[in-house]
């Protein structure tokens, strides 16, 4: 514990002088103007080295399978199972005709609510050899959630297993179709989910309503191996410009929406993703802390296919210390994971101490990650490279992520440059192009970019112009090498008495306070002000509880006055997504329930 409190307490004190740096002197880092922008104007197009691939993901998947025919491509832990790229192609291949069987066709959905498993592997390769549409969906829906994603989406065939940990998802589909199988059929007719027609679950008390996963997984007839041949013929079929994948936006506010993503974005996209995240230097395993349903969690799965390396799952959720359980018995070079991720398996290092030495590299994504998590991931793991990067659902995941040539001020602040055939521009609230080093609205356009959001013509029109730029609602700096900088999000900017404050920069500061572990902050509503700021803070172990009156000292004479959080709120956890995003809604809940008692 006293080695903990040292290393909060060293990093502190080196970052403190750091954190108070504003969007202003972020600007002095700029280099010269870069060939490529051709004016001070805040546009950057990265053209690449190499021609982006007109192909299929189904293409990927046989190509994967006969160059790395015996490598092992997926390694459960904690279900003791373990294929190679070739058996795990013959799995999906087999899925991929039964799927036929059941009267899936080329574009109909095939939705997956399971947890990190083999199933889930398994099953997303066999959509892609069969040209059908993944829709990911979170496995911690419950009933209502779930009968809105299917109807969303449009789900004719749902891959689920009986349950999980506390997710009891057998009686949860019960509760949506409590008359399923009264006709002596496995087949869904509903009035209540049109498009469903079937449910394959794993599991044997589900067997009689229920398509069974493994007989979908049984060894095929002779009728059924001619079909895989025709199935493997017809992949050269399927359109590169057909969709993929639909993924749910996060959904932290409001209904989520579904952004149709394609064959060609995702298939570039994991390759590009794969050499940010070095797979293309040799053989890696991957630690797979994400959840393969989150759009960053399956753009791994798409690099890890597209360069060969062997995904490593610790655990069907989140789990800090099954993952290093993992690192340590698999021998993982790469991990990966959100901020809250890295902060559970900082604590659990601390305690456990497990042998880390293979790991080489690590990822962060999702979230805003601050300087002291960043560094002390990279020293508690001893990380040669701990990179950040940015992306976002209608983006097929990341788009920008650091290279590991970064200074330490600039790796902390910073989300690394613009992948290769991705153009982006920063904007004000015009939609006039700002200058390089300006705050403004940031915007993409390139093979990332979603085609849509599905059946919401509206919400696409906001989000994606007629000239293809895809705004992210993301306020950023962009410097004119292809460098950015992510300063938050425009729904998250609090405004107090005319003044605009970006949360980001408050958590920033108050996470060199040597006892606190992470703090987010959020605007509440004030009479006088219109929004006040306040701190919900996660200290760490040991540490006495801070009071307003010692975050007031703490600011003073380092941050402006209006951004001085007026309260505080000291946590042990924070609500958050699935996928360790922090529903900062569920804050501002928190807050007004407390208000009003």
């Amino acid at each position: 514990m006293q080695l903990y409190t040292g290393i909060f307490s060293v990093i502190a004190h080196c970052r403190r002088a750091k954190a108070y740096c504003n969007f202003t002197k972020f600007a002095a880092y700029q280099i010269h103007v870069d060939k490529r922008s051709h004016s001070d104007l805040a546009y950057f197009h990265q053209p690449g080295k190499e021609p982006l691939q007109y192909s299929t993901f189904g293409a990927l998947i046989q190509e994967a399978a006969a160059k790395y025919g015996d490598r092992t491509a997926l390694i459960s832990s904690y279900e003791n199972k373990r294929y190679t790229f070739a058996e795990v192609k013959y799995e999906a291949e087999k899925l991929a005709v039964k799927l036929q069987g059941l009267g899936m066709q080329r574009q109909d959905v095939v939705g997956l609510w399971i947890t990190n498993s083999a199933q889930w592997y398994i099953s997303y390769l066999a959509a892609q050899l069969g040209g059908y549409i993944t829709a990911c969906i979170n496995p911690a829906l419950q009933a209502q959630e779930l009968d809105y994603a299917l109807k969303k989406a449009k789900v004719h065939t749902l891959i689920t297993t009986e349950r999980c940990g506390k997710q009891n998802f057998y009686k949860i589909l019960k509760s949506l179709l409590p008359t399923a199988n009264e006709a002596g059929s496995r087949s869904i007719e509903t009035t209540q989910l049109p498009h469903l027609r079937h449910v394959v679950i794993d599991g044997e008390s589900s067997s009689e309503e229920f398509t069974n996963w493994a007989e979908l997984l049984s060894q095929p007839s002779s009728t059924e191996v001619k079909l895989i041949d025709e199935l493997n013929e017809n992949v050269r079929n399927i359109s590169p410009e057909s969709a993929s994948a639909i993924q749910f936006t996060s959904g932290t506010t409001g209904q989520p929406k579904l952004a149709v993503l394609s064959n060609f974005s995702f298939l570039n996209q994991g390759y590009y993703f794969g050499r940010a995240l070095k797979l293309h230097n040799g053989h890696k395993s991957i630690c797979m802390t994400l959840p393969m349903f989150h759009v960053f969690g399956l753009s791994v799965v798409n690099a890890a296919v597209k360069h060969g390396a062997t995904l490593v799952l610790p655990s069907p959720t989140f789990d800090s210390k099954a993952a290093l359980e993992s690192i340590a018995n698999e021998g993982c070079n790469l991990i990966l994971g959100t901020p809250t991720m890295y902060v559970g398996m900082l604590e659990e290092q601390m305690v456990s101490k497990h042998s880390t030495h293979t790991l080489e590299l690590g990822i962060v994504g999702g979230a805003a990650c601050s300087p002291e998590i960043y560094a002390q991931t990279k020293k508690i793991f001893n990380l040669k490279e701990f990179l950040i990067g940015y992306g976002m659902s209608e983006g097929c995941a990341a788009f920008f992520t650091q290279e590991g040539t970064e200074s330490v001020e600039e790796a902390s602040q910073t989300v690394g440059r613009l992948y290769d055939h991705v153009e982006a521009k920063v904007i004000n609230d015009k939609g006039g192009v700002v200058k390089f080093g300006e705050l403004g609205e940031l915007c993409v356009r390139g093979y990332v970019v979603m085609t849509e959001y599905q059946d919401d013509a509206e919400k696409t029109r906001e989000t994606l112009d007629k000239h293809g730029w895809l705004k992210t609602g993301d306020k950023c700096i962009l410097q004119s090498n292809g460098v950015a900088r992510i300063a938050g999000r425009n729904k998250d900017m609090i405004i107090r008495g005319g003044e605009n404050i970006f949360p980001k920069e408050i958590e920033g500061f108050l996470d060199t306070h040597e006892d606190i572990v992470e703090s987010q902050v959020i605007g509440v509503p004030d009479k006088r002000m219109g929004e006040e700021i306040c701190a919900y803070i996660r200290l760490r172990s040991g540490a006495n509880t801070l009071t307003h009156e010692d975050v007031k000292r703490f600011c003073q004479g380092k941050i402006a006055h209006f951004k001085v959080p007026r309260y505080v709120r000291c946590v042990e956890e924070y609500p958050k997504t699935s996928s360790g995003k922090i529903k900062k809604y569920e804050l501002q809940e928190w807050f007004q329930k407390e208000s009003k008692s």
